[in-house]
């Protein structure tokens, strides 16, 4: 197996330094620009489509790994859960373009987002155990339907929340991608060829979104097309983990904990700024600069060392989680990493 992980991100890394390049020099010649509003932060003009590269190259990388482990006698499974994310993925993908092209309203988006997790569901992923979160674990089918549906859709708008700043989204995703990846392959699940697939895909990215330049026209950003696609993903392995056998290192800790400690720093600061919003009366929905690397921006921080902080908190809360998984049960360790964010939050909103 680990052949064939070599193998799928050297073709997808290579396929997505070439096919981004392709796009920026598309877009820099039709003029397909982000649009400049007062909550962004970039200077130039910037294209938003490198992230219409993700997909085809991951699916293509994807596949073929599948095929080198097929004909190495390794079984792939049933073929309709690759069908249904395969399917979800490009719902999302084609909606990402649409919307970085020309923009839709948020109802139109949550009605596709809704439909892609409906899809997923019905073609086996469905988050069916709790491990002791609020005190549940097996969960009846209805209600695990509507949780896992609302766990991808919260996941998706997370990673599009937090793609603020240059390599946030796609350094959060890239080392989520290996965390799964470890996990995965210490499981000898073929399904990790699926995370190195994305991490194969977003090196590239990164450098051309973190060391870029406008006026070099070598930079680019990875639009909705490439956050939504990331957070539906990373919600779908995080499922994945959630129902498989724990790995010998992991055999301690809570499975739940385990699946979705990577996705609590995007999920959390969404909850933070709804609520926000919520409580100064303004619709949840409509966007502003309240997101946490905003207010680190705020406070006089650069980029650069936004970014950093972003990782260290990131990488804080993921490890943190699980590690208070050994003592306390899921309902707690959540509660209080909960507590935490929002009281960090709250207190560097006075200052400000």
């Amino acid at each position: 197996m680990l052949s064939s992980i070599i193998v799928v991100l050297i073709i997808s890394c290579s396929l997505s330094a070439f096919l981004i390049r392709l796009i920026m020099k598309y877009a820099y010649n039709h003029n397909l620009f982000d649009l400049h509003t007062k909550r962004k932060i970039h200077k130039g003009d910037i294209p938003r489509l490198g992230g219409v590269a993700f997909v085809p190259v991951a699916i293509v990388s994807f596949i073929t790994g599948c095929l080198i482990l097929g004909s190495k006698g390794f079984s792939v499974g049933s073929t309709m859960p690759v069908l249904g994310l395969v399917a979800s993925i490009f719902i999302l993908y084609i909606l990402g373009i649409a919307d970085d092209i020309k923009g839709l309203r948020y109802r139109t988006k949550f009605i596709f987002q809704f439909i892609a997790g409906l899809v997923l569901c019905l073609t086996g992923f469905l988050l069916n155990n709790f491990h002791g979160l609020l005190g549940l674990y097996d969960l009846p089918y209805t209600f695990g339907l509507c949780v896992t549906i609302f766990l991808i859709i919260l996941s998706i708008n997370a990673f599009n929340f937090i793609d603020g700043i240059d390599g946030l989204s796609s350094s959060i995703a890239i080392l989520s991608f290996i965390y799964y990846s470890v996990i995965l392959y210490t499981n000898g699940d073929y399904k990790v060829l699926l995370p190195v697939s994305f991490i194969g895909v977003l090196l590239p990215f990164f450098y051309f979104n973190f060391k870029g330049k406008a006026s070099s026209h070598n930079k680019t950003f990875m639009g909705d097309t490439g956050s939504t696609v990331l957070g539906l993903v990373l919600c779908v392995l995080a499922i994945v983990v959630n129902c498989a056998p724990q790995t010998p290192v992991l055999i301690h800790k809570n499975s739940f904990i385990v699946a979705f400690s990577p996705l609590i720093l995007p999920c959390f600061d969404v909850v933070n700024v709804v609520l926000y919003r919520l409580i100064n009366g303004r619709n949840p929905f409509n966007a502003d600069d309240n997101h946490f690397h905003h207010k680190l921006l705020r406070l006089g921080l650069s980029q650069h060392v936004t970014l950093i902080v972003e990782l260290l908190v990131f990488i804080f809360l993921t490890g943190t989680s699980i590690y208070l998984s050994n003592y306390l049960g899921v309902t707690v360790v959540l509660t209080i990493m909960l507590i935490l964010w929002l009281t960090v939050n709250a207190l560097i909103t006075k200052f400000l």
